[in-house]
């Protein structure tokens, strides 16, 4: 299975690297990129690792997310003809453009509460480099730490109903009043996914233009 995922990556940057690799996309970009101190390129394996981790993590997890949250909206009908409502008033039948996305407001609280209930990351594990003691408990080094979102985003304290499909949880208001991390599909801190924000422009323009 590994020597597959790699021949499929490997052909996609051998094929961009005989064209001209002067283009701003990504492989382009990790073609002609130098190590400041070196000059040096990267090399093949470094740039499949780099291709490898966008194509994983950054396109296997959105189509997850979009994937529950299109179900979820086809099993909520009255809340998918409000996102439809919005998308068709702010886009008027066209393609969506960066600047809609501020406008698309039910559309990204929809994605968001999709999320919730089916973060696609649904275990995060952690390396505790130094001894500490957490709530009372004590985690020595060396210690692998799991963290749930699957199981946060569904605490009853936290989420009140935490079953039911409600896009208005993450109203502005609402999302102000909860904890920082009572809602963490991206992790969080210095180790949190540096595509959050890109995966949630490329969700809710997707969602905008399949509805």
């Amino acid at each position: 299975a590994q020597r597959a995922l790699y021949r499929v990556v490997d052909d996609i940057i051998e094929r961009r690297s005989r064209e001209s690799a002067s283009g701003r996309d990504l492989i382009s970009l990790l073609l002609a990129a130098r190590d400041p101190e070196t000059g040096a390129p990267m090399s093949d394996q470094e740039i499949r690792d780099q291709v490898l981790i966008f194509l994983l993590a950054g396109h296997e997890t959105t189509s997850t997310a979009l994937t529950f949250t299109v179900h979820l909206l086809g099993r909520h009908p009255d809340t998918q003809e409000a996102v439809h409502s919005e998308i068709a008033d702010v886009l008027g039948g066209r393609a969506p453009h960066a600047d809609d996305i501020a406008r698309l407001t039910l559309t990204e609280m929809a994605v968001k509460e999709g999320m919730r209930l089916y973060p696609p990351g649904y275990g995060l594990g952690r390396l505790a480099e130094h001894e500490v003691i957490i709530s009372g408990y004590r985690i020595p080094a060396g210690s692998i730490v799991l963290l749930s979102p699957w199981a946060t985003h569904r605490r009853p304290d936290l989420w009140p109903e935490p079953q039911r499909f409600d896009p208005a949880r993450f109203e502005p208001a609402a999302e102000q009043a909860r904890p920082r991390y009572a809602y963490f599909p991206f992790s969080g801190g210095l180790r949190g996914c540096i595509g959050g924000h890109f995966a949630m422009t490329e969700a809710v323009v997707a969602i905008a233009t399949l509805l």
